[in-house]
């Protein structure tokens, strides 16, 4: 697919519509084109909890803002519950299909807390809590530059943290916010609001996203103790906004504040081999950065990986 992101202001609005509706486009491996339905095998069951809450909208007045939430705890954390343990918070991207969970368990794309939990077991990170809401609202959901609208990182953290009293302990100075495809499109929501919450998040990864001009501006604008790294692939979307987010990231990280030493503005372009690359960035991505921000003390002087 390749969408012309050259003529008047107007036509790159529409282009990033259409690159906001194409999110919900199925991707059609080879396999899957020649008639092919082998199921593979259920993974084995994961060393750890999840545990379920919501948040309905309505103090706010805004139902569209509601969430079902799921937090993963794996079994190393449970044995140390007063111990403040990084969190990760996973915002999924357009969920047309109103699949509850959505990368949290459900649906086929992916879950995110079998990858940080294999992550775990391999001694890449330390010890962490996955959890991410799933929105099915009809509206909202269905539509990247609405989705995740006004997002309250901090109502979520206090939500969590209250469904896991007496389980496990939020360490609220190391939140990693992950947001996939429609997370980043919504410039009043999902991951920019998030980076304005009370809570200054340890770091945002953001995965394959609309890349608009707008959204470059506020990640450049991070708090400086926030780790940003975006990472965006070309195979399945050969041409969104990327040398003019590239373009506005980087000049924008002139003006804005300098983040502290040691503190990432990474923008890193992976090729991904899988047949499903859109999807196939949220493992990669994970697995590439996790262990170089939050590695286990035995390899903190490890050699760190290379960006992008």
């Amino acid at each position: 697919m390749k969408i012309s992101t050259r003529g008047s202001r107007l036509s790159r609005c529409a282009t990033l519509v259409a690159v906001a509706v194409a999110f919900a486009l199925p991707f059609t491996s080879p396999s899957h084109a020649a008639g092919k339905t082998t199921k593979p095998p259920p993974p084995p069951p994961l060393d750890g909890v999840s545990y379920e809450y919501e948040y309905d909208g309505g103090g706010v007045g805004h139902k569209e803002r509601a969430w079902l939430g799921r937090a993963f705890v794996h079994g190393s954390i449970a044995t140390v519950t007063e111990k403040p343990t990084p969190i990760v918070v996973f915002l999924h991207g357009m969920n047309t299909d109103r699949i509850k969970y959505r990368w949290m368990g459900g649906g086929q794309e992916g879950d995110v807390r079998r990858i940080v939990a294999e992550l775990m077991e391999a001694g890449s990170i330390v010890p962490m809590i996955v959890a991410g809401p799933s929105t099915i609202d009809p509206v909202t959901a269905s539509n990247a530059v609405l989705l995740w609208p006004a997002f309250d990182l901090d109502g979520f953290l206090d939500r969590t943290a209250a469904r896991l009293a007496g389980i496990a302990t939020i360490d609220r100075s190391r939140v990693v916010v992950v947001g996939h495809s429609g997370a980043g499109c919504n410039i009043r929501g999902g991951l920019a609001t998030a980076l304005r919450a009370k809570t200054a998040p340890f770091a945002e990864l953001v995965i394959d996203t609309c890349m608009a001009t707008d959204f470059a501006k506020a990640m450049a604008h991070a708090p400086p103790a926030t780790n940003v790294i975006v990472s965006w692939q070309s195979i399945s979307w050969e041409d969104r906004f990327f040398d003019d987010f590239r373009h506005l990231f980087k000049r924008e990280l002139k003006k804005a504040a300098p983040p502290l030493p040691g503190v990432l503005r990474e923008l890193d372009y992976v090729q991904p081999t899988q047949a499903s690359p859109h999807d196939a960035m949220v493992g990669l991505t994970l697995r590439r950065w996790l262990p170089r921000l939050l590695p286990p003390p035995a390899s903190v002087q490890a050699a760190p990986c290379e960006g992008g």
